[in-house]
């Protein structure tokens, strides 16, 4: 009879480890799904874009219906620069989860990288026509501020303001940087002071504050004009 040689320690925890965990590296079985998508938004997070896209790559070929993935390889290809392929992915994440705004702000992002504008703008005009919300309105003259349409920027900017009823800092702070883009000072300090009014403890507000010679604190700020009661604003002429 052959002698029976004796485990060592050490491999048979490995053993009992393997066959317990059979999705840890090393032990022959495949990786469990949420340690893939881990370890594919960690390395997507330090710049490892490689091997993130093999992560989500994987995790899509074993469990295609996750929208979430979807976007995170859309914004694996973006980093890459392969705005084409992240098109196709935030497509494919938005067909899953129409109404997820992280989803379509990366659809948007995806298709101003890759250049396609008039889909951008028909994407951008349909959403704000079907719900019409103020972060439909804000994303609207977000995109049209990098495309250089001011017009559209102060519309985008003031209904955005109007539907949310003053609520918001970010419209108002929107338009507080478009009037001092234009050098309109005075409309910029007052729409400083609302969005201060708003939320005073906001460090780009009261960065903005400082930048037009003023100085935050309570006296500074002013109810926003679309708060109920208030007068609705006007145009400014040449923006």
């Amino acid at each position: 009879m052959p002698p029976v040689r004796l485990m060592t320690r050490s491999l048979m925890l490995t053993v009992v480890a393997c066959s317990t965990l059979m999705a840890l590296p090393g032990c022959g079985g495949p990786r469990a799904l949420p340690a893939v998508k881990d370890s594919g938004e960690f390395n997507l997070r330090n710049g490892r874009f490689d091997e993130a896209l093999a992560d989500f790559k994987e995790f899509i070929d074993r469990s295609p219906g996750r929208a979430d993935v979807h976007y995170l390889l859309g914004k694996t290809y973006l980093a890459r620069g392969e705005s084409a392929f992240a098109v196709e992915q935030m497509h494919v994440a938005r067909s899953i989860r129409m109404e997820d705004d992280e989803i379509f702000a990366g659809l948007c992002e995806a298709l101003y990288a890759d250049k396609q504008l008039d889909e951008l703008n028909r994407t951008l005009r349909a959403r704000t026509v079907d719900r019409g919300r103020m972060q439909d309105w804000a994303l609207l003259a977000q995109y049209a501020e990098k495309l250089g349409d001011r017009d559209e920027v102060q519309r985008g900017w003031l209904t955005a303001a109007q539907v949310d009823q003053g609520q918001s800092a970010l419209p108002q702070l929107g338009l507080a940087r478009l009037y001092l883009s234009v050098g309109d000072i005075a409309q910029a300090k007052r729409r400083a002071a609302m969005a201060y009014y708003i939320d005073p403890l906001n460090a780009e507000i009261n960065e903005l504050v400082k930048q037009l010679n003023e100085i935050p604190g309570p006296t500074f700020g002013i109810p926003p004009a679309e708060l109920p009661g208030n007068q609705a604003p006007t145009a400014t002429p040449g923006v």
